[in-house]
Order: C-alpha cells, then sequence, then structure tokens
C-alpha cells in the first residue's frame, strides 16, 4: 500500500464509530436493514486472521436476500483472502495447491457442498487436511500412497434455505436468519427504487471507494493476543453438550 493508502485505512481502523461507520457503507452498497446480521457476517470474514476463526450459515427463504449478505462480506474483503465456489466436491479441499490458512471460504449454498461437509468441518475444527490416498507408480505399475496436506484454519459462510441444520454443522457455526418481516420487504423495495433515482454523486465510484477502503483496512490488521477483563464475569448456558463448543465460540466473537 502507498502511504496514502495506510494513513487513510489507519484513519478509518482508529474511527471511534467504527461500527457505524462500517454499517454505512454496507447501506451505502446498498445493503438495508439486518444491522445484526451484517455485522455478525462481515466479523466472522475478519476472523479469518485469528487463530480460531468463526463460521456462519445464514439461513432464510428464497428471496430473503441470503446471497446478498455472503456477497456483501466478500466485496468487502480483499479478494486475495476470499474463496467463493457454488459447489465443492468430496475431495476437492484436499488437493487445493495452496495452504487455506488465513481465508474466507463461502460457498453460495449449502446443496452445492454437502458432499463436502466432512472435510469443512475438519477444517473448523482440526484446523488442518490430511489425506492418504492410492496412486499407481506410472513407470512400475505399483500402487504406492500419497499424502497431502492443507493448513487451515479458514473463516466459513455458507447459505441455506432448509431450518433443520445438521447438528454436527450447527453445533461449529453461527446461524443467521435474515429478517423476513413486512416492514423490511418495504425497506428493500424502498432501495431498489432509489437506486433508479437520478444522483448527481457516481454511486459506482463510491461503492468503489468503500470497498477499497476495507481492503487496504483489512489487510493492515495483524492478529494481537487479547484479553477479555471481564471474562469470568460471563455466564453461559451449560445444559446441553453443545455449549461447550458454542462457549468458546462466543468468546472468540
Amino acid at each position: 500500500l502507498s502511504e496514502e493508502e495506510k494513513s487513510e485505512a489507519v484513519a478509518f481502523l482508529r474511527s471511534p464509530d467504527l461500527i457505524r461507520r462500517i454499517l454505512r457503507d454496507c447501506e451505502a452498497l446498498g445493503f438495508v436493514g439486518e444491522e445484526k446480521a451484517k455485522l455478525l457476517a462481515y466479523l466472522i470474514g475478519l476472523s479469518r486472521k485469528l487463530p480460531k476463526p468463526l463460521s456462519g450459515i445464514v439461513i432464510s427463504q428464497s428471496g430473503a436476500g441470503k446471497s446478498a449478505l455472503t456477497e456483501l462480506v466478500e466485496q468487502l474483503s480483499p479478494p486475495e483472502d476470499v474463496m467463493l465456489y457454488s459447489r465443492l466436491t468430496p475431495q476437492a479441499l484436499y488437493y487445493m495447491s495452496h495452504d487455506l490458512k488465513g481465508l474466507l471460504l463461502i460457498l453460495e449454498e449449502r446443496a452445492g457442498g454437502e458432499a463436502a461437509d466432512y472435510s469443512i468441518r475438519t477444517l473448523q475444527s482440526r484446523q488442518k487436511l490430511r489425506l492418504a490416498a492410492p496412486i499407481k507408480d506410472p513407470l512400475t505399475g505399483k500402487m504406492t500412497t500419497q499424502c497431502y496436506e492443507v493448513e487451515g484454519p479458514v473463516a466459513y459462510l455458507e447459505t441455506t434455505t432448509n431450518p433443520y441444520l445438521n447438528p454436527e454443522n450447527a453445533s461449529r457455526c453461527y446461524e443467521l436468519y435474515m429478517d423476513e418481516s413486512e416492514e423490511q420487504t418495504r425497506r428493500i423495495q424502498q432501495q431498489q427504487r432509489q437506486q433508479r433515482l437520478f444522483c448527481e454523486e457516481d454511486l459506482d465510484n463510491l461503492a468503489e471507494e468503500i470497498r477499497r477502503r476495507h481492503h487496504n483496512a483489512q489487510r493492515l490488521l495483524k492478529a494481537q493476543k487479547v484479553f477479555i477483563p471481564y471474562a469470568d464475569k460471563i455466564e453461559f448456558p451449560s445444559q446441553w453438550l453443545r455449549t461447550r463448543r458454542d462457549n468458546e465460540r462466543f468468546l472468540c466473537l
């Protein structure tokens, strides 16, 4: 980054109202309402820089905006840090030509990644993938075992229309339910109409400026050791086994 870009990014990161600025930028890119979902999805994407990244499943009926939410996170994340797929085959992640550590993996629709569920869950829990596969030596014809290893962990986002989640997946992810109210529908329709009105400001240039600012700000961030001074004051549900994971995920957030 140039010195000017660094200065602009640092000023943005040091804003006392940083959260509000992030949400305003999301709205300027056309995503209205859904403040909690937008912020949580943004932080999940940003968590790729942490030793224990977060994961999320965006849940809604068709047309409610779940794909728009993951697209928003993709737009605001540096392109070199994002892997977006429509479908993953069972072995796809094992044969990656590069490590996945520090990346955000987005799956456009749950149905396109069900076959890769096991490898995704392993990346979330073990933070690396190891595969032993038999291959035939082209010269001797003998079978040998080839080992493949891919380093994680990754931050992860996916979308689904199915409200009934696999417990193995749900216990590793935040569940982001979209606002399906009539009020939110009116907000979206108003935003759609607003975009068709004349505006002296070039909205395409504004959107590009917002994306560039977030990309550069995120590129500057480094992982730091963080202490939560009130951690021992937090009370968390304990009657379900899955809360052993949920509590850790909550503290990471």
